[in-house]
């Protein structure tokens, strides 16, 4: 007998935009389910290992608070494990949270259950069935075999856009070159000596000598080396490939290729790099890191306008304090555009809804934006915001019809998100 299971809304991918939609929906009174395909939840933030949220904060001196609602609910779960999370400030210069991505699997599942958000891990969604413009059930499949999920509304957290594509709906790859960010694999080391110097600047000089010398398969040369109080574990973000698309062969050439930088990097950062000559390799990813592949496209897009003179709407529903922060160099750091001090813009309703299907949103990497505004809204603490926003909506539109955008603003605030 086939397994059918009927939700008011269904979430698909558990990063912190997923678990953001799905937190969000179940609070706001909808039947909630989640689909991760991973054996986790937590997305780049655990499954490639950036143990860092950008975005809580709007960017440079005097930042303030931009992302709060179910990513406070996350940092808090985060204090009651017993590890918190550390407020610092980056070598670029920006207020980022770092964090221990072991403990935040834990807290992910924690805050779930609590809120009462159904999820599936190991479950992949690999059809969708619509009716005119609306989609109605979701193919999935697990290890004991095919299974569908029906609901009234739908996120597409996937991060690569995959249900809007798997839906028909229209979806965009890159700029008009169609070149993505590049992607990076992150890896973590034990056993180093924190209090050395390990800003960019001193990873470029010790990286361009282990290139001087031929240690091959290096390629960026200046990069960030993340480290968390108390601790001699540190996250490398180094080696660095550009994506062309999300095949089987495609990715297995991104992994595949990474990970063989990764362990020259190793050689070179215990060589040329002080107080990382005891270093281990501990952690590989354990998957690549995107910075952006697909993206829905929205009823409304964001555009580099909107970012770069911090533009507000009267539909928004979340807010994004990043500047547009743009890797397209393997060999090089990513380059920001600077904007105004302690600001931020917002993220309108119709960025999150689908062009082409009526009941399906988008969050996370998913939101309609152009190359640069893309850029600024990409990172976690973004993903944060407009994750839950999309799940409020989903779940309005799902017990009552429509998802009214004031409607939105005072059921996200009922949720303390600021917007």
């Amino acid at each position: 007998m086939k397994r059918v299971y009927m939700y008011d809304v269904v979430v698909t991918g558990g990063g912190t935009a997923g678990v953001a939609a799905a937190v969000g929906a179940s609070k706001a009174g909808a039947k909630t389910l989640l689909i991760e395909r991973n054996p986790y939840l937590g997305g780049e933030a655990t499954h490639s290992g950036v143990s860092a949220f950008c975005g809580f904060y709007s960017c440079g001196a005097d930042p303030v608070r931009v992302v709060k609602g179910v990513g406070d609910l996350v940092l808090e779960e985060m204090k009651h494990l017993g590890v918190g999370t550390d407020d610092v400030i980056s070598p670029s210069g920006n207020r980022n949270i770092n964090f221990r991505p072991e403990y935040l699997k834990c807290a992910l599942d924690n805050l779930m259950m609590r809120e009462k958000a159904d999820f599936f891990l190991h479950a992949y969604v690999i059809g969708a069935k619509k009716e005119g413009r609306n989609l109605q059930v979701l193919r999935c499949m697990d290890d004991e075999g095919e299974f569908e999920v029906k609901a009234a509304c739908f996120v597409d957290a996937s991060g690569d856009a995959n249900l809007a594509h798997l839906s028909g709906a229209e979806t965009i790859w890159g700029d008009r070159e169609k070149q993505v960010q590049a992607a990076t694999m992150p890896f973590r080391m034990s056993g180093v000596d924190t209090s050395c110097d390990m800003s960019p600047a001193a990873v470029e000089k010790a990286i361009l000598k282990a290139k001087e010398e031929g240690i091959p398969h290096l390629t960026k040369e200046k990069g960030f080396i993340l480290k968390n109080k108390g601790s001699d574990i540190v996250t490398v973000l180094l080696p660095s490939v550009l994506p062309t698309g999300l095949s089987a062969e495609e990715l297995t050439r991104l992994e595949t290729e990474t990970r063989k930088q990764v362990l020259y990097y190793v050689q070179a950062l215990k060589k040329y790099m002080h107080g990382m000559e005891l270093g281990e390799l501990s952690v590989i990813g354990p998957s690549i890191g995107f910075r952006e592949t697909r993206k829905m496209k929205g009823r409304k897009t964001i555009t580099a306008e909107d970012v770069l003179t911090r533009r507000k709407y009267e539909d928004g529903v979340a807010r994004g304090g990043w500047k547009p922060e743009i890797h397209k160099d393997v060999n090089k750091m990513g380059t920001y555009l600077e904007v105004e001090k302690g600001s931020y813009f917002d993220i309108p309703l119709g960025a999150l809804q689908s062009a082409d299907i009526d009941n399906l949103y988008g969050a996370g990497r998913m939101v309609s934006a152009d190359e640069t505004a893309f850029a600024a809204v990409r990172v976690m603490g973004t993903c944060f915001a407009t994750g839950h926003a999309a799940g409020v909506a989903a779940a309005l539109q799902a017990l009552y019809g429509a998802a009214d955008v004031e409607n939105v603003r005072a059921e996200l605030k009922r949720q303390k998100a600021l917007v």
